[in-house]
């Protein structure tokens, strides 16, 4: 079993994976905004899945990443743009539980490949 990284991913198996912000076929949309990147790299951890700590973990560095993106935003639009990245890490803490992969283990190169086998 390989284990597959967010930055190997190609553009199309980002595509199968990620959506940016807002779970992958709900009806709820959610701007992107400022957190596209971070947005994906949480689709990817969330794909990749496990435990609930696995999960937990997946939710933090997705807000820590976003308060990295704050710094991009214009000064005069980042307390807005700190309590926007809140909001997210709040709302995929409580509501995004369903997108979760839950499993013994977590997802491998093998896995994304037998997903993509799947979409063709």
């Amino acid at each position: 079993m390989t284990a597959v990284r967010f930055r190997d991913l190609t553009a199309a198996e980002r595509a199968l994976i990620c959506n940016g912000c807002g779970g992958k076929g709900s009806w709820v949309p959610v701007p992107n905004w400022l957190f596209k990147a971070s947005c994906d790299h949480h689709d990817f951890n969330y794909w990749l899945g496990c435990t609930e700590e696995d999960r937990r973990r997946a939710d933090w560095q997705f807000y820590l990443a976003m308060l990295e993106d704050v710094k991009d935003a214009p000064w005069w639009r980042r307390p807005f743009a700190r309590a926007r990245a809140w909001l997210y890490y709040k709302a995929v803490s409580v509501f995004a539980k369903k997108f979760f992969y839950y499993a013994e283990r977590e997802r491998t190169r093998e896995d994304l490949e037998a997903a993509i086998a799947a979409e063709g």
